[in-house]
């Protein structure tokens, strides 16, 4: 559907905070983006007439990708866009399968996350999980903690020469460091509970990283809420998670 091939479109985009325009034929998608999204958000993913919005998790893909490009949506008639259905029609025969479905080469997004109380070896654990990541051509997320874990990342990071992007919620990084990388801050309303209230600012940071990566390393000290809740969404997600727990180290 249109709407899926928008969020694959610009999930193939290779680099972030890109300005892009989309045309397309299909008035869901242009009202959707362009006037129903905030709607929605503000209601908890509810309609107007309080029902369930259709397609959630595919409205929730394009709200995440939203906050890291600059996106236009315009509507035009079909007829305009003929060339562009014929094209669709035309590589669905040569090579037996539709566009949304045919293999891109996209860079593999990991994202590293873990506790501020960290101990000497996770932090170490860290530095060498960004060392493999590097090697293996991965990019790199982590969010804007000043300290532990995140803080060692970002640092490793720059040591490298990687480049990182650094999620947060605010107008600048706690983590004067993340000037190295890309910043992009996440406004709170991306994500809502069940009911619709407002999640926890950090809550919203961590679902929206976890969102954009493929590929997800959690690195807790077993005691930390937000790590472990990072990794469950994960795995509610479906997404490629590990946990690593540290714990039995602390406790020693």
């Amino acid at each position: 559907m249109e709407l899926t091939a928008v969020v694959n479109g610009l999930k193939a985009l290779k680099t972030v905070s890109q300005t892009v325009t989309i045309y397309t034929d299909s008035k869901y998608v242009a009202r959707g983006v362009n006037e129903w999204l905030p709607d929605w958000l503000a209601r908890g993913w509810q309609t107007a007439s309080k029902k369930p919005v259709a397609n959630r998790d595919l409205w929730e893909a394009v709200q995440a990708l939203l906050q890291i490009h600059t996106v236009t949506v315009k509507w035009i008639p079909r007829y305009q866009n003929a060339e562009a259905d014929g094209l669709a029609q035309e590589a669905r025969l040569n090579h037996g399968m539709t566009p949304m479905t045919k293999p891109t080469q996209q860079t593999t997004h990991l994202m590293i996350a873990g506790s501020r109380d960290a101990t000497a070896q996770m932090l170490d654990y860290a530095r060498r999980a960004v060392r493999r990541a590097h090697e293996k051509g991965f990019a790199i997320l982590v969010g804007d903690n000043p300290k532990g874990v995140d803080m060692v990342v970002v640092r490793e990071c720059r040591r490298l020469q990687i480049p990182v992007i650094v999620a947060g919620v605010g107008n600048f990084p706690r983590n004067g460091e993340c000037k190295h990388g890309t910043y992009v801050k996440v406004h709170r309303d991306t994500y809502r509970a069940s009911g619709g209230h407002l999640l926890h600012r950090y809550t919203v940071r961590d679902r929206w990283m976890v969102d954009q990566a493929q590929m997800g390393l959690f690195v807790w000290n077993g005691d930390s809420p937000g790590t472990k809740a990072g990794y469950n969404y994960a795995t509610q997600r479906g997404k490629d998670a590990h946990l690593i727990n540290f714990s039995a180290e602390v406790g020693s």
